[in-house]
Order: structure tokens, then C-alpha cells, then sequence
């Protein structure tokens, strides 16, 4: 009996001796040492000036440009003598547009301007390349790809 009891009690000062914690310690390195949490990278804003260079991918194909300007709330497109106008909200690549008044002229609308409001309307997110002077509008109605002027 003497036997069990020098036996549990070398297992006891065993478990309570230093070499008995260090795995403890090593527990809390590891977890200093664990992956950081990635943090959000900076999305560039679309406010600015563009020229639409693609609408659906093809270049608009008209004799004057096609550009853009963007504010903190408005989108507005400028072809020649025609405007085409937007509400405009981004949340990081999320964006949305809502259709506003713009200004007709009295000419024909070209092929560029019958076809480019539907995928600026329905857009719901942009991306950027090229450090953010390049983005891409695409959504539901479509893609128009934009080089900052």
C-alpha cells in the first residue's frame, strides 16, 4: 500500500512541475503565431471622369466619345448632344443606379446610345483594375468598361 501511495504522490508533484506546464506555454506561442486576420483592401471610388471604351464588349463605334462623370450621388453620360443622367450610390464594389432625367437632342440616337442605358441601369457591382484607372460595370443588363480620363 505504501508502494500506491509514494506512486500517486511522485504523479502528483509530477503533473505540477514545470515540465508539466510548458505545454501550456507552447499552446499560447502557437497562438501568437497564428494567421492574422486579412484586412479589407481599399476600393477605389468611381467618382470621377471616364470614357466608356466597351458596352457589352464591343467599343461603342460612334464619331464622338462616350464619357462619363461620377459624383458621390449622381452618374451622368454624355454622348455629343445627348445626356443620360442616374442616381448614384457605392458601397465598396457594390454600386446602384436609379434612371433620371437626362437631355434629348434632335438627332437619331446612335446604336451606342440605344444599347448603353439598359446595362448602366441594371449594374450592381464594379471592379477596378489598373490601380483604379480602369472599372467595369456589369450587372444583369450588362458590362461597360470605363479608362479614368
Amino acid at each position: 500500500m505504501k508502494t500506491h501511495l509514494s506512486l500517486a504522490a511522485a504523479f502528483a508533484a509530477a503533473a505540477c512541475s514545470l515540465d508539466a506546464e510548458a505545454p501550456a506555454d507552447n499552446n499560447v506561442a502557437e497562438a501568437n503565431t497564428a494567421t492574422p486576420e486579412p484586412t479589407q483592401s481599399t476600393v477605389p471610388s468611381l467618382a470621377g471622369s471616364w470614357t466608356i471604351t466597351q458596352i457589352n464588349g464591343n467599343a461603342p463605334g460612334q464619331v464622338w466619345p462616350m464619357t462619363a462623370q461620377v459624383t458621390q450621388d449622381r452618374f451622368t453620360l454624355q454622348s455629343e448632344c445627348r445626356t443620360f443622367g442616374w442616381g448614384f450610390k457605392q458601397d465598396r464594389n457594390i454600386v446602384q443606379l436609379t434612371p433620371s432625367a437626362g437631355k434629348d437632342c434632335g438627332r437619331v440616337r446612335s446604336p451606342a446610345e440605344l444599347i448603353v442605358e439598359k446595362p448602366i441601369s441594371l449594374a450592381n457591382i464594379v471592379m477596378f483594375s489598373d490601380e483604379g484607372r480602369s472599372a467595369e460595370l456589369s450587372g444583369p443588363g450588362g458590362r461597360i468598361a470605363m479608362t479614368r480620363k
